[in-house]
């Protein structure tokens, strides 16, 4: 069973290979839970920040593409920035999509927790700054929120957030960001 899966899981990789997706959600698959199954990532096409890498290990364990600042490891930084996609089945308008998740986020995360608004670079998008001071590791994060497609036309809710441990650091990478969605190609 297990060589069958990994064998899938490398047709997976082959065919994206060989058939480049125009789209900017690429769908992954790898193994996991022990190598008992398949699961996907949806991971959105997005350039990483002069100065960060993409830390492969991190990425694998938590779905996402986590970035972190050169010469840091996920567990160090001071500060990460994150990419994924989730899937909209129900093709929900962003902004019904993060309201609903945005209420789920606040009924979950305590009464200190606040949501705000902060201004975009681009219409598309919509960049909430989440604190919530009772988790030690994130207390503060900035999202943007962005609809996105794969190559089969699939609707997908993009999230490039920073995230970390004190509010300056943060506040200094949110720049990062905001080029990352001007050099996307947000449809």
């Amino acid at each position: 069973m297990r060589r069958f899966i990994l064998g899938m899981a490398f047709v997976t990789v082959s065919y994206c290979a060989m058939f480049p997706a125009r789209a900017e959600v690429d769908k992954i698959i790898h193994v996991c839970d022990r190598q008992e199954r398949l699961c996907p990532e949806f991971r959105p096409r997005v350039k990483v920040p002069d100065g960060w890498r993409r830390d492969e290990a991190a990425s694998l364990k938590y779905g996402a593409s986590m970035f972190v600042p050169n010469g840091k490891t996920f567990g160090k930084a001071e500060v990460i920035i994150y990419a994924e996609g989730r899937y909209n089945k129900e093709q929900t308008e962003l902004v019904q999509w993060v309201a609903t998740s945005d209420k789920d986020w606040a009924t979950t995360s305590g009464k200190n927790a606040k949501i705000a608004t902060l201004p975009s670079v681009n219409p598309k998008v919509i960049i909430n700054r989440y604190d919530n001071p009772s988790l030690k590791d994130q207390p503060v994060e900035v999202i943007a929120h962005y609809a996105d497609l794969d190559q089969d036309g699939n609707s997908y809710v993009v999230r490039l957030a920073v995230s970390g441990r004190n509010e300056t650091a943060v506040l200094a990478a949110v720049p990062l960001i905001e080029k990352m969605i001007a050099g996307a190609k947000i449809p």
